[in-house]
């Protein structure tokens, strides 16, 4: 494998600004349809230039640095695309100075593919060499400062609270132990605990608003496409969120979305078919999730429950490897985003019956889903009865 690094000429507000501000460097992080870029360099200059997006931290008084989210526009978005049609890897960050962007990735050819040398034919070699697969995270030499950096003590302490599983749903491990495990008095673990997590946690919530809430210009969901189909098995609409060609969402409704004026997607055309002969397995549609690590296990658990088969939360429990954690893998499931397609409506209480169903038409939609499947796959286990729900 290669590690190529070229200097190239990309169009954009960071590109002029960055002609403007030769003293400012830029540093580009991609994180989903966001980059977080930090800008050193003259305090000024720097109060300016990060006026492009909210901030995630500075420029403090006295400070020449900020970092801000950033929504990368159509000609930075289509860099990352041609890198990756070319079957190669970014390797982060970016990085802007004098209106010339630095930009890395690691590929299998000696070289970048001749339509991505077309289109950028002023880009200019800064590095080739040879990288073995034992090695590739020696390349990513280029220190970060986003999140922000923790003191020695509260990255210990941080680090052994998610070690020890008190983060994990439900926790697993209180301040006692760990502070005792570190050789410090529980309040004082308590105390850099709570200063990491406010640290951490203000740093992030800029990355929170932006992902749950629509920007002015729409930014926030524009790169995700959405369809919808009704079902007249469930007497239901059923609505797909895609990102680029991943599935981030399946919801079950009786009203008709808004905004879904988007022609039908293969997917959707998958999921109703199998919605109308419960003989389709889902497994290989991609998706993508955004969901705490507890509840990634439990749906990659359930996803792997075979059309006309069920099994108990508590089932799912041992199989993920928390043991009496039932309850817990009922929540889990219950916030399932991709119901359907991650068949939450498999899982069903011990006690008996199906349970309940937090997508649309409740318990009597989860009926219908495993009878369908039942009648399409023949001799697979029926459904037991109970309380705790989907």
């Amino acid at each position: 494998m290669y590690l190529l690094g070229y200097d190239l000429e990309l169009p954009g507000p960071i590109d002029r600004l960055s002609s403007r501000h030769p003293s400012v460097s830029w540093a580009a992080h991609p994180l989903g349809p966001r980059w977080v870029i930090r800008c050193t360099g003259p305090a000024e200059a720097v109060r300016e230039v990060a006026a492009l997006g909210p901030s995630v931290g500075g420029p403090a008084p006295g400070t020449s640095s900020a970092s801000f989210l950033y929504t990368p526009r159509p000609t930075e978005r289509a860099l990352l695309r041609e890198i990756g049609d070319a079957g190669a890897t970014l390797v982060p960050p970016l990085v802007w100075s004098e209106g010339r962007l630095g930009v890395r990735f690691v590929t299998r050819a000696g070289g970048p593919p001749t339509a991505w040398r077309a289109r950028h034919p002023d880009a200019r070699l800064l590095v080739k060499r040879r990288v073995e697969p034992g090695a590739l995270f020696d390349v990513l030499d280029r220190p970060t400062e986003w999140p922000p950096a923790l003191t020695p003590r509260q990255a210990e302490v941080l680090l052994g609270a998610v070690e020890a599983g008190y983060y994990e749903l439900p926790r697993r491990a209180s301040v006692g132990p760990i502070a005792q495990r570190l050789g410090i008095a529980r309040s004082t673990a308590e105390e850099h605990l709570r200063a990491a997590e406010s640290t951490l946690i203000r740093a992030i919530a800029p990355l929170v608003a932006a992902r749950h809430r629509r920007s002015e210009d729409g930014a926030g969901e524009a790169d995700l496409e959405y369809y919808a189909r009704f079902s007249a098995e469930l007497d239901l609409y059923v609505q797909l969120a895609l990102r680029d060609e991943e599935i981030t969402e399946v919801r079950l409704s009786r009203s008709r979305p808004r905004g879904t004026g988007a022609p039908s997607h293969p997917y959707l055309r998958r999921i109703l078919r199998h919605l109308a002969t419960g003989s389709d397995d889902l497994r290989d549609l991609p998706v993508a999730l955004d969901v705490p690590p507890f509840s990634r296990k439990v749906l990659d658990e359930v996803r792997r429950i075979p059309p006309g088969s069920t099994r108990t939360y508590g089932e799912i429990a041992e199989l993920i490897g928390e043991a009496g954690a039932a309850r817990a893998v009922g929540n889990a499931v219950a916030s399932n985003p991709a119901v359907v397609v991650i068949p939450c409506h498999r899982v069903v209480p011990a006690a008996g019956g199906v349970g309940q169903y937090s997508a649309g038409g409740g318990p009597e939609t989860k009926r219908r889903l495993l009878e369908k499947e039942r009648a399409g796959a023949p001799g697979h286990a029926r459904p037991r009865s109970g309380r705790t729900g989907g």
